[in-house]
């Protein structure tokens, strides 16, 4: 009895996906919101050494990887600006990865698109920091940072190196 219930729900949900209308990829791939979105995404390779591997994992401690993306304000967005360093800050996009030598894709989400137009050239910036433990003040290892355009990590990826605090 069940496998004839099974089989005549499995029917009626096919019978009712082929009456859905189909969706027209031509016009979803050409609307404006599909194409004038532009992606951030890039790649950050972590290298850690012998030593820095050892402190992570001495402490079960996982790695984040955060980063803040900013910009340069424009004159008509002034007021928007950070008091502290006169930029806008835009948003943030944070990882959790194991301690291992490994490349992270960032998805780039936290550029806030809304606000690129708040920016100097539509530019977000990217200030990337890698710790271990709760805080970057208190990381049982140290980092390279990176601090540029987006658009430079986008051209190759970026290389962090890390080691014991």
């Amino acid at each position: 009895m069940r496998f004839v219930m099974l089989a005549a729900t499995a029917v009626s949900a096919l019978a009712l996906c082929q009456c859905s209308p189909k969706t027209d990829t031509a016009a979803t791939a050409a609307s404006p919101a599909a194409s004038s979105a532009p992606s951030f995404a890039y790649d950050i390779n972590i290298d850690f050494t012998p030593a820095a591997l050892a402190a992570a994992k001495a402490k079960k401690q996982k790695v984040t990887v955060s980063v803040m993306y900013y910009g340069n304000v424009t004159p008509a967005s002034q007021a928007l600006a950070d008091p502290k360093d006169g930029t806008l800050h835009l948003d943030t996009d944070v990882v959790q990865i194991d301690a291992a030598n490994q490349t992270v894709h960032m998805s780039g989400a936290g550029a806030n698109v809304p606000h690129l137009k708040d920016i100097s050239g539509q530019k977000p910036l990217a200030l990337l920091v890698v710790y271990a433990g709760k805080s970057p003040d208190t990381s049982s290892i140290h980092c390279t940072d990176f601090q540029d355009y987006v658009a430079s990590a986008q051209q190759s990826p970026v290389t962090l190196h890390c080691d014991a605090a």
